[in-house]
């Protein structure tokens, strides 16, 4: 699968729960769906996978999702306002283990684990 970001209705979807099983694990930010890929960045600028550009306290690189084997983890990069992940602040630049239903916090803007 290649390492650009999937939108729900997206074809390539179909073939990430057929290759992976249910092992597919997907983020949902203002509610559209996107399938977790190997490395997703969150933040303002428009190179990232996640772009938040409404909410002033989301730093310009704020955040990282990476996949490590079948885990996904979350780093702060080092963002002025900090990352929260079910409303508890992570330490900048050390990642954190993310489970199916933890709601992560960037700024004033939640982004939901399914």
């Amino acid at each position: 699968m290649d390492d650009r970001t999937l939108y729900k209705r997206d074809k390539k979807v179909k073939e990430c729960k057929e290759s992976q099983g249910s092992k597919c694990v997907k983020i949902r930010f203002k509610n559209t769906e996107f399938v977790m890929k190997r490395v997703i960045k969150i933040g303002r600028d428009e190179d990232n996978d996640i772009v938040i550009k409404d909410d002033p306290l989301v730093s310009r690189r704020h955040a990282i999702i990476e996949q490590e084997l079948e885990n996904y983890y979350i780093y702060d990069k080092d963002s002025t306002n900090g990352t929260y992940v079910n409303n508890n602040p992570i330490p900048k630049n050390k990642k954190v283990f993310l489970n199916s239903g933890d709601v992560i916090r960037v700024g004033n803007t939640l982004l939901n684990i399914l």
